[in-house]
C-alpha cells in the first residue's frame, strides 16, 4: 500500500482527534444525539400504539379469572362478582323424567313440605371478558403480558384520553407530531454544533497555512508555492471542513439510530430479528463487494473512453499530412476504427451502470420479499406472539435500515477524501523554511560602502538545476544596477538573496563586509526593501497599504512619500482619497498605479537599498513619464538594484549585470553591452523589439 495512504487516517485524526468528541461543542453533540435517540425510541413506541390501535380498534378479549382480575387492575376498576360479558357456571337442572316421578310420590302424601335448607350459591368462575372502544388497552395488555412492563399500565391509568379510540388516536398522532418536531429541532441543533466544530477546525488549519505561507512565501521564486498555499487554503481546507462536519454530524445520528432500531426490533421478537438480519447482512456484504468492482470497472471504462476520444481529436491535427500524401481513405478507416472503439466503450459504460443498478435493485427486492415472508409467516403461525402492528413496525424498521447504513458507507468515502486533503495540508505545514534568524544576530546598519555576492550558488531543490552557480558581484554603494538574464529566475534569485527571502546553498552575501546571515531579519529588511510591480495591493485602505500597520508614520509623511513616487495625484482622484478601500471588494488599480503605490510604501521607510522589479504588464505613456521623474528622485543618494521591463530603465542605470548560466557574464553600461556582447543584444532583442507583441499574440492564437 502507498505510504501516503497509510498516513491519511492519521492526517484526519490529527486534524480532528477522537478526544475532541468529549470536549466543548462535540460533547454537547453527543448529549443531544443521546436525547435524540431517546426521542426516536419514544416515537417508535408511539407508532406501534397507533398501528395497533388501527388494527384492534380498541377491542380486547381476555380469558381466565386471573387475567380478568389483572385487566381490571390495569383499568383501575374494582373486581366484580358478576362482571359483564362473563359466563358463570350454573347448577345442572334435573332430567324431566325424574321430576315427574318426584311429583307423583309427593302428591298422595298431602303433608306439608318441610322447608329445605337454602342452597349455597355456586362459586362464580370468570372465563371470558370482551371489551370494546378501550383505546390503547389491547396494546397495553399485550406489552404487559409479554414484557411485564409497569410503565404502560401507569400511562394508561394516568391519561383518561387514552381510554377511548378516537381520543387515543388523536393523542397518539399529536404526540408523534410533537416528537418528530422536537427531533427536527434537535437535528438542526446538531447540525449547527457540527458546523461550529468543522468551522473551528478549518479556521485552525487556515491560520496554520497562513503562518506557514508567511514563512515560506518570500522565497517563492516561481510562484508555485504560493499557488499551492492558495489551493490548500481554499480547496483542501474546505474538503477537510466538510469531512469533519459530516463525520461529527453523521456519527451523532446514524450509529445510535441503528442501535435503537435494532434493539426495538429485538425486543419485539429476537428470533425473527436475527432471521431477517442474517440474510440482510449477507446481501449488504455482497452489495459492497459489487460496488468496489463496479467503481473499479467504471473508472477503467472512463479512462478508455478518454483515450479513444483523445485519439479521435488527435486526427484533426494531421489533416495537412493526410491531404498532402493522399491518405484520406486510410485516415478515414483509422478514424472509423477509433470511433467504433469509442462507441464500444460507451456501450460498456452503459452496460456496467445498467448491471450495477439492476443488481442493487434485485438485492433490494429480494431482501424486501424475504423480510415480508419471514414476518408474514410468523404472523400467520403465531399471531398472539406477534400481532400485525408489531409485524408492520418490524418491516418498517428493516426498511429504514438502509438510510443509516448507506450513510455510514458514504461517510467513510468522505473521511477518506478529507484524509487525503489533510495529508496534503500537513505535508505543506511540515516544510521547514530555508531562512531563519541566527542566534545572537546583530543589527544591520544602513548600506554605506558596497553590496557583495561572494561565490554564491543557489538551487530551488536537490533535483533541479542550479539557478546561480559561483555568482560573484560587487556593487558600490550609491549606484544603480540592472540585473538581466535569459533565465528569468536568475535576476530574481539575486534580488531575493539581499533581504534573505532565500538562502544561498553556498557562498555569502555581504553588506559593508558583514555577512547578512548573521544580522537580524528585521533590521536587514528595513534597510533592503523589495518592491515588485507584480504584487497585488493589500486588502485595506490606501493609507493602510502604504503604512503597512506601522502607526509611527503620520498622514503627512504618507502623502510626502506618495508625492515622491507620483502616486498622490491618482490617490486624490479615488472616491475617498487615502481612505479608499482597495483589494478584492474595493477599488481596482492599474498595474502602474499599484507599482507607484509600492514605491511610495518603500520610500516612506527611507531605505538605503531598494530592490525594484518592474511590472511585466505594459504601462501607459503617462505612467512611464511619471516613473522617469520618480526614478530621478529614487536613484539619488541610494543604492538601487532593479529588474527592468522597460528599455528606458536600462539606459538610466549606472551599470547592467548580464547573468548567464548562473554566473556574471558581463558588467557594463547598456550602450557598451550593445556593442560588446552578442548575448546581451540577443536578450534585448527578444525583450524589446517592436514586433514581439505581434509574435506573442500570434503564438497564443
Amino acid at each position: 500500500m502507498d505510504p501516503v495512504s497509510n498516513r491519511q487516517p492519521n492526517a484526519f485524526h490529527r486534524a480532528f482527534p477522537a478526544r475532541e468528541f468529549f470536549r466543548g461543542s462535540a460533547r454537547s453533540v453527543l448529549f443531544w444525539s443521546l436525547f435524540n435517540g431517546l426521542l426516536l425510541a419514544c416515537l417508535l413506541v408511539d407508532l406501534f400504539l397507533i398501528v395497533d390501535l388501527l388494527n384492534h380498534r380498541g377491542r380486547i378479549t381476555v380469558r381466565g379469572e386471573q387475567n380478568v382480575q389483572l385487566l381490571q387492575e390495569i383499568r383501575n376498576e374494582p373486581a366484580l362478582v358478576n362482571p359483564p360479558a362473563e359466563e358463570p357456571t350454573e347448577q345442572p337442572a334435573p332430567p324431566p323424567a325424574e321430576a315427574e316421578a318426584e311429583k307423583k310420590q309427593e302428591a298422595p302424601a298431602e303433608k306439608p313440605a318441610e322447608p329445605e335448607p337454602p342452597a349455597e350459591p355456586a362459586p362464580v368462575v370468570s372465563k371470558l371478558m370482551i371489551l370494546t372502544d378501550t383505546g390503547i388497552l389491547p396494546s397495553v395488555w399485550w406489552l404487559h403480558s409479554k414484557y411485564q412492563m409497569g410503565i404502560m399500565p401507569q400511562l394508561y391509568q394516568r391519561f383518561p384520553i387514552l381510554h377511548e379510540n378516537q381520543k387515543a388516536l388523536f393523542a397518539l398522532i399529536l404526540t408523534a407530531l410533537v416528537l418528530a418536531s422536537i427531533r427536527v429541532l434537535i437535528r438542526w441543533r446538531l447540525r449547527q454544533r457540527s458546523l461550529k466544530i468543522s468551522h473551528h477546525v478549518s479556521m485552525t488549519l487556515r491560520n496554520m497555512i497562513h503562518r506557514q505561507a508567511l514563512r515560506m512565501g518570500p522565497g517563492d521564486l516561481s510562484g508555485k508555492e504560493t499557488e499551492q498555499a492558495f489551493h490548500l487554503f481554499i480547496k483542501d481546507v474546505g474538503t477537510v471542513q466538510n469531512g469533519v462536519f459530516e463525520w461529527v454530524y453523521q456519527l451523532a445520528r446514524h450509529p445510535l439510530a441503528l442501535i435503537i432500531m435494532l434493539l426495538f426490533a429485538i425486543s419485539i421478537d429476537w428470533r425473527l430479528t436475527l432471521q431477517c438480519l442474517i440474510p440482510l447482512a449477507a446481501a449488504w456484504y455482497f452489495l459492497l463487494q459489487h460496488r468496489k468492482e463496479y467503481e473499479l470497472q467504471h473508472a477503467k471504462t472512463l479512462v478508455n473512453i478518454e483515450t479513444e476520444l483523445s485519439l479521435l481529436a488527435e486526427n484533426l491535427r494531421s489533416t495537412r499530412l493526410v491531404r498532402g500524401y493522399g491518405m484520406e481513405t486510410a485516415e478515414h478507416e483509422q478514424f472509423q476504427k477509433h470511433l467504433d472503439k469509442y462507441t464500444e466503450n460507451l456501450d460498456n459504460l452503459k452496460r456496467v451502470e445498467g448491471w450495477g443498478h439492476r443488481i442493487a435493485r434485485g438485492l433490494a427486492v429480494f431482501c424486501s420479499c424475504l423480510v415480508l415472508f419471514l414476518v408474514g409467516y410468523k404472523v400467520l403461525v403465531n399471531p398472539d406472539s406477534l400481532p400485525l402492528s408489531a409485524a408492520i413496525l418490524i418491516v418498517g424498521i428493516f426498511a429504514f435500515f438502509y438510510l443509516p447504513v448507506n450513510g455510514m458507507y458514504q461517510l467513510m468515502h468522505l473521511r477518506n477524501d478529507a484524509s487525503i486533503a489533510a495529508s496534503s495540508i500537513y505535508r505543506y505545514l511540515n516544510q521547514i523554511p530555508e531562512v531563519s534568524q541566527a542566534v545572537g544576530a546583530k543589527f544591520q546598519e544602513p548600506l554605506s560602502q558596497s553590496l557583495q555576492f561572494e561565490n554564491v550558488s543557489y538551487t530551488q531543490s536537490a533535483n533541479s538545476p542550479k539557478i546561480l552557480n559561483g555568482f560573484d558581484l560587487k556593487i558600490p554603494a550609491g549606484t544603480s544596477t540592472a540585473l538581466v538574464s535569459l533565465e528569468a529566475l536568475a535576476p530574481r534569485a539575486v534580488s531575493y538573496l539581499v533581504p534573505r527571502f532565500i538562502e544561498p546553498k553556498s557562498g555569502r552575501v555581504l553588506i559593508d563586509g558583514e555577512d547578512t546571515a548573521w544580522v537580524t531579519l528585521e533590521s536587514l529588511r528595513a534597510e533592503a526593501i523589495y518592491v515588485s510591480g507584480n504584487d497585488p495591493c493589500l486588502t485595506g485602505t490606501v493609507k493602510e497599504n502604504i503604512r503597512c500597520g506601522d502607526e509611527r508614520y503620520s498622514l503627512q509623511e504618507i502623502i510626502a512619500a506618495s508625492k515622491e513616487a507620483h502616486a498622490h495625484q491618482f490617490i486624490q482622484n479615488l472616491p475617498q482619497g487615502y481612505e479608499t478601500a482597495l483589494g478584492q471588494h474595493g477599488e481596482e488599480l492599474t498595474a502602474g498605479e499599484c507599482f507607484r503605490l509600492g514605491l511610495a510604501r518603500a520610500l516612506l521607510r527611507k531605505p538605503a537599498l531598494m530592490i525594484i522589479e518592474e511590472p511585466e504588464d505594459t504601462l501607459d505613456d503617462d505612467t512611464k513619464t511619471l516613473l522617469e521623474d520618480a526614478y530621478t528622485r529614487i536613484f539619488q543618494n541610494r543604492t538601487v538594484l532593479i529588474i527592468p521591463s522597460r528599455i528606458n530603465t536600462l539606459r538610466r542605470v549606472d551599470q547592467v549585470v548580464l547573468i548567464h548560466e548562473g554566473k556574471v557574464e558581463a558588467v557594463d553600461s547598456q550602450s557598451n553591452l550593445l556593442k560588446k556582447s552578442a548575448l546581451y543584444r540577443h536578450w534585448e532583442y527578444t525583450r524589446f523589439n517592436q514586433f514581439r507583441h505581434v509574435q506573442e499574440s500570434s503564438t497564443e492564437r
